[in-house]
């Protein structure tokens, strides 16, 4: 099974992007896509519904902050399949997220989802952003159209506005190894 880490945010978006980001948990889901979060609410939660919903397995990498929140707490994840409490700050676990997933997908995001995004493109891994969802993921296209995130040119950047492309993509991608110049499909 392919490993996916869905790099994103708990942040308020448009409902376009919670469509996208549900769209795309389902069709992980379909293609039995183990999937890889921070383990949090907003967006975490809306793709983990759908992976859950359509029988799919789910890691949540909980935040030390939140390890222990209560269900009723706006940050709470119900759908996490299996939680994995390290006791480490909402920074510290993007590490593991990254080196878990066989590949990323950005969907929105903040600041956090950067450091997840440059820690996978350090580590060569397959990136699919998932554009038109706002925030980091359309500044991320916008500022870096030709894949690259340097002059290293270590792993090429994947953007699509297609939930179902995103996932095409980084099952391809992360099939064709992850080494230097991985090309997008």
């Amino acid at each position: 099974m392919v490993q996916i880490g869905i790099i994103t945010t708990y942040d308020p978006v448009t409902d376009e992007t919670i469509e996208k980001t549900s769209a795309l948990g389902t069709e992980l889901a379909a293609r039995n896509c183990i999937v890889i979060t921070g383990g949090n609410g907003g967006l975490m939660t809306v793709v983990s519904e759908a992976v859950t919903k359509h029988g799919g397995i789910t890691v949540g990498i909980i935040a030390h902050e939140l390890e222990d929140v209560r269900e009723d707490h706006r940050l709470y994840n119900p759908y996490n399949t299996i939680k994995i409490k390290r006791g480490q700050t909402y920074t510290a676990r993007s590490p593991p997220v990254v080196r878990s997933s066989d590949a990323v997908i950005m969907v929105a995001g903040g600041v956090g989802t950067l450091t997840e995004l440059a820690i996978a493109y350090n580590l060569k891994k397959p990136i699919v952003v998932l554009t038109g969802t706002g925030l980091m993921a359309d500044k991320v296209a916008s500022t870096f159209p030709d894949g690259y995130l340097d002059h290293r040119k270590l792993t090429r950047i994947f953007f699509t506005d297609d939930p179902i492309g995103a996932v095409e993509a980084a099952i391809r991608m992360s099939s064709a190894g992850t080494g230097s110049g991985a090309k997008s499909p």
